[in-house]
């Protein structure tokens, strides 16, 4: 079996999103690999395109 560098083996798989929870209004981090996000707060799950979609359909205050 061929060994290969795996870039990703020290690094944190969650990223702060720059979106809001769409239930209690907490912030965001996303799984990108699995395209899902998670409130920091309530510990809701999205998809990634349901937060994009809510953000665009509701424009920034």
């Amino acid at each position: 079996m061929a060994e290969f560098d795996n870039p990703y083996v020290d690094e944190d798989p969650f990223v702060r999103a720059h979106f809001d929870c769409l239930d209690c209004g907490g912030k965001l981090w996303e799984y990108a690999i699995q395209g899902q996000m998670v409130c920091e707060d309530c510990r809701s799950v999205f998809r990634s395109e349901r937060v994009f979609d809510a953000t665009i359909e509701r424009p920034a205050e």
